[in-house]
């Protein structure tokens, strides 16, 4: 897992550097405004590498959130973080056969856990904060969505339903492990790849479209490539390796 770092309350927007000798490099960030005028430090949540999740509070002391986790991801009120906490026997590199979730009062610092018992894992926050989107394949027997709100309730399995396996024609795969999930936030759509199942091929530039309970109105994939991202436009860019090199391409998505 890439090591990566949350920057998570109050100050100016720019970043100071963070000193921690097991992981100097940043993988993502997100700058949160101050609550108030007199607030003059961030706090700083981050992963290192060796799967520690760390919280910097004001003064400046760090404490330690988490032993094995997986990379936090930010609210975009920019007061919780959700990630995935990992058996504590759990190696870095082994396949992830449990885990569950659980958010982040920045703040305050203290954590909740919002899932067990299964392989939940790769939680996002939907764009209004309302819930977490999440991967578990244990649930259910098959790789699938799911969703839950930050207080555990309401937990609904979003993709794969109704006995759907990696076979059937209605399947839709899951987000690449480690890999990105830009919403388009007007209109609750995500935009992810797949994990190719050919090794040296591209993985799938997919799409899914949510109603306003973040149940899929739509799925559809946009062919092969990586690296997908939205456009000022609500169209979507990506690269695609074609005969050895490699393109860039544009799709519309409605």
């Amino acid at each position: 897992m890439a090591s990566s770092l949350v920057l998570a309350a109050c100050g100016g927007l720019e970043a100071e550097p963070l000193e921690d000798a097991e992981s100097p490099a940043v993988t993502s960030q997100a700058v949160v405004s101050p609550p108030t005028e007199e607030a003059d430090r961030r706090i700083i949540v981050y992963q290192t590498t060796s799967l520690q999740l760390m919280r910097v509070d004001k003064k400046g002391t760090s404490h330690l959130v988490a032993q094995r986790t997986g990379a936090p991801e930010v609210s975009r009120d920019e007061k919780r973080v959700v990630y995935a906490k990992l058996p504590d026997a759990y190696v870095a590199g082994d396949a992830v056969r449990s885990s569950e979730l659980y958010v982040l009062n920045v703040n305050s610092g203290k954590s909740d856990r919002v899932t067990q018992g299964f392989d939940d894992g790769e939680p996002l926050w939907s764009p209004d904060g309302r819930v977490v989107l999440f991967q578990s394949t244990r649930r259910s027997g098959v790789p699938a969505l799911w969703r839950v709100k930050e207080n555990g309730k309401d937990l609904v399995q979003v993709t794969n339903k109704g006995g759907a396996t990696q076979m059937s024609s209605a399947y839709i795969p899951n987000p690449e492990r480690g890999g990105t999930v830009e919403w388009d936030a007007d209109r609750r759509i995500i935009v992810y790849t797949t994990t190719s199942l050919r090794a040296g091929e591209d993985g799938e530039v997919r799409v899914i479209a949510f109603d306003r309970n973040y149940d899929v109105a739509s799925a559809s994939s946009l062919g092969q490539g990586f690296a997908p991202r939205w456009t000022e436009r609500g169209t979507v860019v990506y690269s695609r390796n074609e005969g050895g090199r490699v393109v860039t391409v544009e799709a519309r998505v409605d």
